[in-house]
């Protein structure tokens, strides 16, 4: 019962994410469609996606057109990971399987190194361009040179099993999550942890990745998402889950986003542009977590099945903010133009009683947390054509008098008119303007 009701949360969060929040639609779910896989990872070239299925294949999409281009035995068992190397040159691979790891070269897709490990690896990730850490079931963390075995070494010993680790190259240090516990270790002085930091639910720790230098995100096992400030050793923000979507490889080729709810609201949020502090609350609950590659054009989406849902971005980055999906869009005026650049200026035409605003272009802040006053703020918009240009007015707060209430003039050869628009902390009016061809 419980995956059919998870089942349907997912199916339910694509088909609300069109219409309530962002502009995406489904493209064939052409990957792993003959194996489960459980890994898949976008890469340097961001039109190929790698995955790892439960059988030990290594396979090579060409997502545009949605066609498998090879596919080779890696493992014999279930891959576990895909990783690659700072400059992408490289990537590796691990199964707890057959207790190998092996370094790839990502252009030519073939094997350069096989490291076979005694004991069970639960993870490994690159060290530098020609070295591996490689974590085992004894908590033991092994260096691994490509080429000068008496460079190997143990780096350090944990008393658990280590799940999961980030190397900060900067810091030299190594991020370490167990079961129970976050683990910074300098790697120039590894006897003791230079700070722990302890789960306090029952939800073990499985994956983490650094979301800023002082800002760790971590995963738990029922897919709930943590921030952890390093400086202060406290739990930032929390996003409980409604299921346990997280068997999805993260590396620099991949840009995690998540879903969630938010006054029944589908949501969808790029975490490499959002306020902790501001716009993660406790009234937004996670629903699945998703990868998209560099230029934000495609999404994946995991299935408890093994199966992964492939989408398509539609108007590429333009992930609009998490502010803008919270609240509803009333569209006041529609606007048709002949001037790509228009001239603006906004200000508070009543009594100033200490309205903020924010505004919002297709999606992107151009002006943020400004106060309006009698004198006139004067900026310029450029419209792209063939679309629906949305200039949003957010309230930032609703001043001594609500609403928040701004004027707007706009300006360009031959067009000059002074509108009001209106919005509070429920609607954000907005200007609809469409660019007439010349």
């Amino acid at each position: 019962m419980k995956k059919i009701k998870n089942i349907l949360i997912a199916t339910a969060i694509l088909a609300l994410l069109d219409a309530n929040a962002q502009n995406v639609e489904l493209t064939k779910s052409f990957v792993g469609n003959s194996e489960k896989s459980e890994i898949i990872s976008f890469t340097p070239q961001d039109e190929i996606l790698l995955s790892g299925d439960f059988s030990g294949y290594l396979n090579y999409w060409d997502i545009p057109n949605e066609a498998l281009i090879s596919s080779k035995r890696a493992h014999f068992g279930k891959i576990n990971r895909i990783e690659f190397s700072e400059n992408g040159e490289y990537f590796l691979t691990y199964s707890s399987d057959d207790k190998k790891v092996k370094i790839w070269n990502f252009a030519a897709q073939d094997t350069l190194i096989n490291f076979h490990i005694e004991t069970t690896p639960h993870f490994a990730i690159f060290y530098d361009q020609n070295s591996a850490l490689i974590g085992d079931e004894n908590g033991t963390i092994f260096h691994k040179d490509f080429y000068d075995t008496e460079k190997d070494s143990v780096i350090y010993k944990n008393s658990t099993v280590v799940d999961d680790a980030v190397f900060n190259k900067i810091k030299n240090e190594l991020v370490i999550t167990t079961k129970s516990l976050i683990n910074i270790i300098d790697l120039n002085k590894p006897n003791k942890p230079r700070f722990s930091i302890e789960n306090s639910y029952s939800s073990n720790f499985v994956k983490t990745q650094y979301y800023s230098p002082e800002i760790l995100m971590t995963w738990s096992q029922n897919g709930i998402v943590s921030f952890w400030d390093i400086n202060e050793k406290k739990l930032i923000r929390e996003l409980r889950a409604k299921n346990d979507f997280h068997e999805l490889s993260i590396n620099q080729y991949s840009k995690v986003l998540l879903t969630g709810y938010y006054k029944d609201k589908a949501l969808l949020f790029d975490l490499q542009n959002i306020d902790l502090e501001q716009e993660l609350d406790e009234n937004i609950q996670l629903v699945n977590t998703y990868l998209t590659n560099d230029y934000k054009r495609f999404m994946i989406s995991s299935s408890e099945q093994g199966r992964h849902r492939l989408m398509r971005v539609k108007g590429g980055d333009a992930i609009k903010p998490l502010s803008l999906q919270k609240r509803t869009i009333e569209i006041q005026k529609v606007i048709t133009v002949n001037a790509r650049i228009l001239r603006l200026s906004v200000w508070d035409n009543e009594k100033v009683d200490g309205d903020k605003i924010s505004l919002s272009l297709n999606g992107k802040w151009i002006i943020r947390n400004y106060e309006i006053i009698k004198d006139k703020r004067h900026f310029e918009i450029e419209l792209v054509k063939g679309q629906v240009n949305q200039l949003v007015f957010f309230a930032e707060n609703l001043g001594r008098i609500p609403p928040n209430t701004s004027a707007i003039n706009i300006q360009y050869e031959g067009y000059n008119k002074t509108h009001i628009m209106r919005s509070n902390m429920e609607k954000s009016g907005s200007i609809n303007f469409y660019l007439e061809e010349k």
